[in-house]
């Protein structure tokens, strides 16, 4: 998997979960910040041909602690349920990335894709924000 990839989807995964790239590598030892660093080390580790250094180094953490995070996760997917529906979200998104890898895809269409994906959210806003000036200006 290339830098570039790696990349979005740690963006994408960070949108998916609803938290900034900069609270989930943080110190932060809140427990629903960690779990969500765990699920991203294990996909990162389990998916990809990369070592503990270069997830460590992608997620601001000692390499220790990423062999950590997954040793730990995979005891936990058995007993937490809500770990099990991250995990299940997360293994969605990763398939997506999974196909462009192995499709070879070209970084223009991968840049024609990622466009695609914005407009989408664009003219999604755009129908909640027609909707809430009706709401405005009917209430």
């Amino acid at each position: 998997m290339n830098k570039l990839y790696i990349n979005n989807f740690v963006d994408d995964y960070c949108e998916l979960q609803s938290i900034s790239k900069e609270i989930l590598f943080s110190k932060s030892r809140k427990r629903p910040i960690v779990e969500k660093r765990m699920i991203l080390a294990y996909f990162l580790k389990s998916r990809t041909n990369l070592t503990w250094q270069a997830i460590g180094d992608i997620m601001n953490k000692n390499h220790a602690s990423i062999i950590h995070y997954v040793t730990k996760i995979e005891l936990y997917l058995d007993v937490y349920p809500h770990l099990q529906r991250m995990y299940k979200s997360t293994h969605t998104l990763f398939q997506d990335y999974k196909h462009l890898i192995k499709e070879d895809i070209n970084i223009y269409d991968k840049l024609l894709i990622d466009n695609d994906k914005l407009k989408i959210k664009i003219e999604a806003n755009e129908k909640l924000i027609k909707q809430l000036i009706n709401l405005e200006n009917n209430g």
